[in-house]
């Protein structure tokens, strides 16, 4: 008993520190597990083309009518999804090196998506990814629409909150007899509004307590590096050689004529299977510079798959390349721990699973609350005053 009172005080008083947070955050989470299926629905006529029996642009002229769209900014990536369907998008982005205000809007100059349809060049939309109400739900969710700086820590602290609250929970809700225990795994609902919101925080927070740290496990990664390292080396990885770093080629300076067409036309010899592919265009430093592209694929393993191919800015050789297969248990578990964060890693029934966990842990706090104050309310009792007698 004293364990349970050492664990209720620690679970009441966590619960109301991180409360606010985990409700705004897990709701926006239950929101953005959906992000592609609503930007799909939402910027349809900019997703989506006509697919056409005509061979599409060279990519080259295509990148020349994105920078054309956005004159000033420099292209940073280009997204390519293996579909006759699909406009191609070109991202611009860059960061605000001195913020001066507290907002998730201070973190940038621009960022800004451009979809061009392949085909013909026409371009579909142009989206500022500063103000996409879909995207907005992810920056909701991990640092709570502060500067990242700022709010990644709040809601970081508030997800080991969430990992100490479960495992608070579990020591409050273990049965102390057989008579408790069969109260322990099921909802009575027929019963008053109170005990049905006491069952729903207690025998819901047990079936879904494991699935709730799975969250905070792979959420923390985000927000701090020992943990990461510590994952790592649980795994049997060193930290400092997951990802293993080369070094980019000497280039020629202005990249006037970057070939991307040829670059393009290896990659997609890469894997017959690809779904996917992130073209990162050259970024100078120290007189260096690549072509980076990532193709990713789906060979049934269960993790998020992809390789990574580096070309040389000015020529577009290959000169360096990481295969899926070449990768430790740590590198692969940290491609895919998006993947499982968000519930996308075996599709449609993990998503499903993943928005009911973050819509559940978005109620534990108002359901906990409840209880709290319900209790408080029962103590605070009315005194009751013996009449006084007349003289």
């Amino acid at each position: 008993m004293k364990i349970k009172k050492i664990a209720g005080t620690i679970h009441l008083w966590l619960g109301m520190a991180a409360g606010l947070v985990v409700v705004l955050s897990m709701t926006a989470a239950a929101i953005f597990v959906w992000d592609t299926e609503l930007t799909d629905w939402y910027y349809h006529d900019y997703v989506f083309v006509k697919p056409q029996n005509t061979q599409r642009l060279p990519l080259s002229r295509l990148t020349e009518i994105a920078q054309q769209t956005v004159p000033g900014k420099k292209l940073n990536w280009i997204d390519i999804v293996n579909a006759p369907d699909r406009a191609y998008i070109f991202t611009t982005y860059k960061d605000n090196p001195n913020p001066t205000g507290w907002t998730h809007w201070d973190d940038y100059t621009h960022w800004v998506h451009v979809y061009v349809n392949p085909y013909t060049g026409r371009v579909q939309g142009v989206v500022d990814m500063l103000r996409n109400p879909i995207d907005l739900t992810r920056r909701l969710h991990q640092n709570m629409l502060l500067r990242y700086d700022i709010g990644h820590y709040v809601v970081g602290f508030a997800t080991v909150f969430v990992m100490i609250l479960s495992i608070t929970g579990m020591v409050l809700w273990w049965p102390k007899n057989k008579a408790a225990r069969k109260q322990r795994f099921k909802i009575k609902w027929d019963a008053r509004w109170r005990r049905v919101n006491y069952d729903v925080h207690n025998v819901g927070g047990f079936y879904m307590h494991l699935l709730i740290l799975l969250f905070a496990i792979t959420g923390l990664v985000w927000t701090f590096d020992w943990w990461t390292n510590g994952i790592y080396r649980l795994l049997g990885d060193d930290p400092e050689q997951v990802f293993p770093i080369h070094e980019s080629p000497l280039a020629q300076f202005p990249l006037t004529a970057q070939p991307l067409d040829k670059v393009l036309a290896d990659v997609v010899t890469k894997r017959a299977e690809w779904t996917a592919m992130n073209l990162y265009l050259p970024v100078p430093a120290d007189g260096r510079a690549e072509i980076g592209a990532y193709l990713a694929f789906d060979g049934n393993t269960g993790w998020d798959e992809s390789d990574h191919y580096s070309y040389h800015a000015n020529t577009g050789e290959l000169f360096h390349q990481e295969h899926q297969d070449e990768k430790t248990l740590g590198a692969k578990w940290r491609n895919s721990n998006y993947a499982i964060h968000v519930g996308s890693i075996f599709g449609l029934p993990t998503k499903i699973l993943a928005t009911f966990g973050a819509l559940f842990l978005a109620s534990l706090p108002v359901t906990g609350f409840l209880i709290w104050w319900g209790r408080r309310k029962k103590q605070v009792k009315p005194v009751k005053r013996s009449p006084v007698p007349f003289p």
